[in-house]
């Protein structure tokens, strides 16, 4: 859980002027243009300096030099090529071989045991059975801080699949279970005298849950209103608990059980919540809000999210409700504490950004942003028991606003200096609109600087670029311009290739954060990478 450690405060100030960090403000310009320089047209009179334990060119931080690298320990997928290379395949969405295989698995297991030697129209309790049996698995994979997660080192969010398979499961089971009873009750002409019994009425109000639970479950319901969503999960899982006791006491053990898993998520949840004071502040060129909690400046890793509610009236009754999962886009224990970049993207984000909007005038002149109460809960999620650091080379293949995954690895791996194993790192960042690069380059000026240990790269794609669209715009060494998508195959080469040069073994690992199709195509890319270039360099892994 996030820590809180007293580290010196400076005076905070703009990208635009002489500040350290990226900011923006839209009366200003992000470069400033200087015609006396043989350079080029454009260039950068300030760099941020992206916070770092190297402290300079060929000098290192005592606390860096004095650590040893980590052991590298390579994926399964490194280990026995053959097999994961079929399992890791997609097929559909972000559903792989090996997700199929599993869903696959489970649903005839459940169903083997619901039907063997049993007929739904004449045995229905069978049913009811089956469907008392899940009630513990899928409120454990409801929950945040999952045991089944923990175990296998990787976050909820990519075990959310199972909660909605075994909820479905349910909802099945359930409805076969109250339609054999139906109709055997209708066959033998006692339907009214047994529907007067409490116990059936309480089996009743069960069913009513599982069914609400399952339509508004429906991606349909979701995107349409994910408040309605949120509310009959809160509503119907306390409900259906409660009446399963009543509905049958042989239910009990297995309502103690999801009783027992949920509450102790909900509790270290709690421990996990901060209330504190947020600077919320519009980055137009990017059109998202950058969300800066100094207050928090420890407690997470590379890659992970944190939970983000807003607690002030500017975001309306039920924007008051709502709460976000964002990406963490900066390492730890850092003087401007914890960073979030949130894209403008429905209607509680845009809410925000007019918030963050809010313009007014202060002894330094007019100050643009919105100082908020906030509610951050987390980190989740992540890379899990993967350490960055142990890999030789390192590849970001990120889309949009999936940035922030990028820049706080790359900060990782640039603190962590000679104690890191990586030596080659690149950055591929597709953006549909050439603006939202201008605020970025100090920053990715500033990681390439400090990249004392590692190469730095950073290549960025302009996807909706036209004749001409590139004129005028000079970039520092180290970066790159290009029309077009991303080549993922020609990039991933070229960085196995840096990697191997530089005597790198322990392998390639390749992230990528963005939309479902970027995802897909990059995870093939490294699927069906040559296999005697992956040995050669330890592996390559996503």
């Amino acid at each position: 859980m996030f820590r809180y450690l007293p580290l010196p405060r400076k005076l905070r100030m703009n990208l635009n002027t002489d500040s350290i960090y990226l900011n923006s403000d839209p009366d200003k310009q992000a470069i400033d243009v200087d015609e006396t320089t043989e350079w080029c047209p454009t260039t950068l009179k300030m760099l941020p300096s992206a916070p770092s334990r190297v402290l300079e060119k060929g000098r290192m931080d005592p606390l860096s030099s004095s650590r040893e690298q980590p052991v590298h320990m390579p994926m399964l997928s490194s280990l026995v090529y053959p097999v994961t290379s079929i399992l890791s395949r997609r097929v559909h969405e972000s559903y792989t071989v090996a997700n199929i295989l599993l869903v696959t698995t489970y649903t005839a297991i459940i169903f083997y045991v619901g039907l063997y030697k049993s007929n739904p129209f004449t045995d229905p309790l069978r049913a009811g059975w089956v469907v008392a049996s899940q009630i513990p698995f899928v409120y454990i994979l409801a929950t945040k801080n999952n045991v089944i997660g923990m175990l296998l080192g990787v976050g909820y969010e990519k075990l959310n699949y199972l909660h909605r398979l075994v909820g479905r499961l349910m909802v099945i089971g359930a409805n076969v279970h109250a339609i054999g009873y139906l109709y055997k009750w209708n066959i033998a002409g006692i339907t009214s005298t047994e529907l007067a019994q409490p116990y059936v009425r309480w089996g009743l109000v069960s069913l009513v849950c599982i069914d609400l639970l399952g339509i508004c479950s429906t991606q349909f319901v979701r995107s349409k209103s994910y408040n309605l969503f949120i509310i009959t999960h809160a509503l119907g899982l306390f409900v259906l608990l409660f009446s399963l006791c009543y509905h049958r006491p042989a239910c009990i053990p297995y309502v103690i059980a999801a009783s027992v898993f949920y509450g102790v998520d909900h509790l270290v949840r709690i421990a996990k919540t901060r209330i504190t004071t947020a600077k919320l502040r519009p980055i137009p060129e990017l059109g998202l809000t950058r969300v800066e909690v100094r207050n928090i400046n420890a407690g997470w890793r590379a890659g992970q999210h944190v939970r983000l509610r807003i607690l002030s009236t500017g975001m309306g009754l039920l924007g008051l409700t709502e709460v976000h999962p964002f990406t963490i886009a900066n390492v730890a224990r850092t003087e401007e504490g914890l960073i979030l970049m949130c894209k403008k993207s429905g209607r509680w984000t845009t809410k925000m950004y007019e918030l963050s909007s809010t313009s007014k005038y202060s002894e330094q002149g007019r100050e643009v942003g919105k100082t908020v109460k906030v509610m951050i809960e987390g980190p989740y999620g992540g890379l899990g028991n993967t350490v960055l650091s142990s890999y030789s080379g390192a590849l970001f293949i990120v889309g949009g606003s999936g940035i922030t995954f990028a820049l706080s690895a790359v900060q990782d791996l640039v603190q962590a200096g000679s104690a890191s194993s990586v030596r080659v790192i690149d950055i591929v960042w597709s953006i549909p609109d050439i603006a939202s690069l201008t605020p970025m380059i100090p920053f990715f000026s500033s990681l390439i600087l400090q990249g004392t240990f590692a190469q730095v790269r950073v290549s960025v794609f302009y996807t909706r670029a036209t004749k001409g669209a590139f004129q005028g715009m000079n970039l520092p060494p180290g970066m790159t311009l290009q029309p077009g998508r991303p080549k993922t195959v020609k990039l991933l080469d070229e960085v196995v290739t840096s990697t191997q040069c530089l005597g790198g073994a322990t392998g390639v690992l390749v992230g990528v954060c963005g939309p479902v199709a970027l995802a897909n195509d990059v995870c093939e890319v490294v699927r069906t990478f040559d296999i005697h270039r992956k040995r050669a360099v330890g592996g390559v892994e996503v």
